[in-house]
């Protein structure tokens, strides 16, 4: 392959291999996809990027940095919960396999990401909790968070319509179930206040308040 090389630095690969995850999925990422995006042999980018796992780490950090959370000190914990959420929701949205990559510890506490953690906490502090609560409260909203968007990107990420349930919650509100539905749930058929059940982004905001008054009642 006749290729210039003369442009390929750690940040054009990153950027590259941030474009594959995108557009093909996470399960479609290696060096020598990337370097045919790059129009480039594969064994050029190994003097930039020693493995996968190094592309991953830094493809993981250059999309935390590009999401920061404000550094503005002066909104209360309350709000910096709905920064968070809206920022990391955002991100997940945008880019469906970070959500895999921040499974790891190793790809997801980076120095900004420890910043955004450190900015989160801080908030908490003003329940009167010490700095382990207050960063436990914090981690527990990113687990959330993670998990809500985990469950609505899995589509994306499975690339996979077969593996689609025949018989879900949709069908339990649609009153079209094939299945038996437990007498409790049967009642959410034809509800339309039902409907925000399948909404992921309504069900995190949910859970987030639940998360909150927990916050609240449990520092008192």
């Amino acid at each position: 392959m006749t290729s210039d090389t003369s442009k390929l630095s750690p940040a054009t690969i990153v950027d590259a291999a941030i474009a594959v995850a995108d557009d093909d999925g996470i399960g479609s990422l290696s060096m020598r996809r990337v370097a045919e995006k790059l129009g480039v042999g594969a064994m050029s980018l190994y003097r930039h990027v020693a493995d996968k796992d190094a592309l991953l780490q830094a493809m993981s950090t250059e999309v935390g940095r590009r999401f920061p959370y404000p550094v503005d000190t002066q909104p209360g914990w309350r709000a910096r919960v709905t920064v968070a959420v809206d920022v990391d929701w955002e991100l997940y949205t945008r880019h469906p396999w970070v959500v895999l990559a921040y499974s790891s510890p190793r790809h997801s506490y980076g120095e900004d990401s420890l910043a955004c953690l450190d900015w989160l906490a801080a908030g908490f502090l003003e329940l009167g909790v010490g700095i382990e609560r207050a960063t436990d409260m914090a981690l527990s909203v990113w687990s959330f968070v993670h998990g809500v968007a985990l469950v609505a990107v899995s589509d994306q990420l499975l690339h996979d319509d077969a593996l689609l349930p025949s018989a879900g919650l949709a069908e339990v509100i649609s009153g079209e179930s094939e299945v038996e539905v437990p007498s409790h749930l049967a009642r959410l058929a034809g509800r339309r206040d039902a409907g925000r059940l399948l909404d992921p982004r309504a069900r995190l905001d949910a859970g987030i308040d639940y998360l909150c008054l927990g916050f609240a009642a449990s520092a008192v």
